[in-house]
């Protein structure tokens, strides 16, 4: 079986066109071949069997008018008298002899052989031929049974179909043998049939070929439309209905509609329940920074005004004023732009899906970067890919933050970013990556997670909100660690004019 699926694996081809051609192929040509085979073995042993019937019959005629003949001369008469009425017949007979089998040696007492024009190979038998076969068959002509010698045992020169027939005395002994032969030229109508065959197999291969390739091509477009109904699917799209015309594949065509409702039934229901979560969200995070800025503001305000009585402070008084007015500041500072950071990923997000140009987009976006952030390189490849769809003030935003935390890692020294974009089954696969030093293992289960952060001072809303402004796309964003160690991301988006599907 192993042996089977190896040759199966390597030798047949991979497509469902193919295999099909080719299995509907090779069982068409092993038909015929069967079929061949045994009608040509039909044919040669039905003209065979005919042969020996004729053969036999002849011989039962030909003892039959020997019986009573009342001494040698008698019986030499009436086997010519005999072979002259065969000829008149025609037929198969070319040579017929009757042997005395008890003269010493054996003799012919009469031997005749057809008229008419054959090969020169085709001899009739001497005394001695005559003899030596009827004595290779002597036990069965003493039981009185016919002998059908082979006739391809005796070379080309006798190559007859041949038949003995004993002949016995009053005493039921042998007295002599009747031997007959046929010239075997019947056996040219198998040759004729065989030329039939040959002609009615190659008709017999071109229509199978005909019949296997318009099978296969059937069942290959049928099997392609399902496989564009499915893409269809994958794509979010509602697939059109398909007729068939077998059985089996139009239950697989309706599967794979009710596949589709059932997605578009579970998106929609998914769609419903995440926009809920966002107004939830949104009205959380408005509610809560209406609550807290109130509050923060009167803080800042009182804040200003006690900041400017410590000012008439001296000495160690003053110093130790100054110590807690800085603290107290950085945290306001602090808090104020966590809250911004918080009602920023709170708010509603509802992308504008347009046609961006890469090359512009990442070049405005590098651009926009180096005016604000220190020295860095990014380097961009596209992969047979130009314009793709999204929103670019919120894809800008995203890719913003991601440059941000890789250029902030590594202060020291200047960042390297490589960004690479292709697309992939109507699918943006955006990769993006950087020399740092990575995210720790411990924080990437929950990396995207608000107030979760790798860095000191950091509020944990950076890659949330990036993801939220993906996810608004209805495509994804994982984490996928870097090969040189730094951090590496993947983005993936549908493409198509509206692909925010949550």
């Amino acid at each position: 079986m192993k042996a089977v699926s190896v040759l199966t694996k390597h030798v047949f081809p991979k497509s469902l066109f193919g295999r099909l051609f080719l299995s509907a192929l090779f069982v068409a040509v092993l038909v015929i071949g069967l079929i061949w085979s045994w009608l040509d073995q039909r044919f040669y042993q039905s003209l065979d069997r005919e042969a020996d019937l004729r053969l036999r019959r002849t011989a039962e005629i030909l003892a039959s008018a020997l019986t009573g003949a009342e001494d040698r001369e008698e019986q030499r008469e009436k086997a010519l008298e005999s072979f002259q009425q065969l000829e008149k017949t025609g037929g198969l007979v070319q040579n017929l002899y009757l042997i005395d089998i008890y003269a010493d040696p054996p003799a012919f007492i009469a031997s005749y052989t057809q008229p008419g024009s054959h090969s020169a190979q085709m001899l009739p038998p001497t005394a001695d031929e005559a003899e030596e076969l009827a004595y290779n068959y002597i036990n069965a002509l003493d039981r009185g049974e016919m002998v059908f010698p082979d006739p391809y045992a005796y070379g080309v020169s006798r190559r007859f179909k041949i038949v003995l027939c004993p002949v016995f005395d009053e005493f039921g002994m042998l007295e002599s043998v009747i031997g007959i032969e046929a010239d075997m030229e019947y056996l040219s109508l198998v040759s004729d049939f065989r030329k039939l065959l040959a002609e009615a197999v190659v008709a017999a291969m071109l229509l199978s070929f005909l019949t296997a390739l318009i099978l296969a091509r059937s069942f290959a477009r049928q099997i392609a439309l399902l496989n564009k109904s499915l893409k269809l699917v994958e794509q979010g799209s509602a697939p059109q209905h398909l007729e068939l015309g077998v059985n089996e594949l139009d239950r697989l065509g309706d599967g794979i509609e009710l596949l589709a409702q059932e997605l578009a039934k579970q998106r929609s229901q998914v769609q419903r329940i995440y926009e809920q979560k966002l107004d939830e969200l949104a009205f959380t995070g408005g509610a809560i920074a209406h609550e807290i800025r109130n509050p923060l503001s009167a803080i800042e305000m009182h804040f200003g005004l006690l900041k400017r009585q410590l000012t008439s402070l001296s000495g160690p008084q003053a110093e130790a004023a100054t110590t807690a007015l800085s603290e107290i500041s950085e945290q306001l500072a602090h808090l104020r732009t966590l809250l911004e950071n918080y009602l920023a990923y709170s708010r509603k997000v509802q992308p504008k899906i347009v046609l961006v140009n890469l090359n512009e987009f990442f070049d405005r976006l590098i651009s926009s970067r180096k005016t604000v952030l220190p020295d860095f390189s990014c380097e961009v490849e596209l992969v047979n890919i130009e314009q793709a769809w999204f929103d670019a003030t919120l894809m800008q935003q995203v890719f913003e933050n991601l440059v941000n935390n890789s250029v902030q890692v590594l202060a020291s020294e200047p960042a390297a970013i490589y960004i690479k974009v292709e697309l992939q089954a109507a699918v943006l696969r955006i990769f993006y990556a950087d020399r740092g030093p990575g995210i720790p293992t411990s924080l990437r289960g929950q990396l995207f997670t608000p107030f979760v952060s790798g860095r000191t001072g950091g509020s944990g809303f950076g890659l949330a909100l990036i993801r939220k402004l993906v996810e608004a796309h209805g495509g994804e964003i994982s984490y996928i660690g870097g090969e040189t160690g730094g951090a590496a991301f993947l983005i993936e988006v549908g493409q198509h004019e509206n692909p925010g599907g949550r």
